[in-house]
């Protein structure tokens, strides 16, 4: 299965930096998840599949392959509008990628390949908000200076779990991500 290929942004680690459904409580979890192994070409193979979750702001799962994918369209371009990130985040989560990204621009950085988005699943959710993990990959990202060198360090891990807020804005009735805690454990 083809990965949802995406860059996620944080500054101090050098690491590029939801399902809703009716909005009623629930402790429950739900999950799309995504596979970074090649699926299988034999047409008689009864494993099943996965659908792979999509920029689709319509739920919190949706929002946070959004805000992924803002992120890296963003750090590839050195002159990309930083207030696009308005679209796909709110509160914490859009300062917090505004301040990385103009870091970033500042010293010359931008993103080079892609980050993986993997097995993106909703782990809880309330009338207006979720929480989403996603584990990122960043084995084929790169942060290259303006001489194309690597600012990455060595020893970075190469797969993160990420937990996203996602929150729902009823007027625009789409998912925005708000809040992100990073740097969770290998996944």
């Amino acid at each position: 299965m083809t990965r949802v290929r995406a860059l996620v942004g944080a500054a101090a680690a050098l690491l590029l930096v939801g399902c809703g459904g009716d909005g009623g409580d629930t402790d429950g979890t739900s999950s799309t998840s995504t596979s970074s192994s090649a699926s299988s070409s034999d047409p008689t193979s009864a494993e099943p599949t996965a659908a792979e979750p999509t920029a689709d702001q319509s739920t919190a799962t949706g929002a946070v392959v959004a805000f992924v994918e803002m992120s890296d369209k963003l750090a590839r371009s050195p002159r990309g509008d930083l207030t696009q990130l308005s679209q796909v985040a709110r509160g914490d989560a859009r300062k917090d990628k505004m301040e990385t990204l103009t870091i970033y621009r500042s010293k010359g950085w931008r993103s080079k390949g892609s980050t993986g988005l993997d097995d993106v699943r909703q782990t809880s959710s309330r009338k207006d908000e979720a929480k989403v993990s996603a584990c990122i990959d960043y084995a084929d990202l790169d942060v290259v200076d303006g001489t194309g060198e690597s600012v990455v360090a060595d020893d970075r891990q190469e797969r993160v779990l990420h937990t996203y807020t996602v929150v729902h804005d009823a007027k625009a009735d789409e998912w925005f991500v708000s809040a992100l805690e990073e740097g969770g454990p290998s996944c």
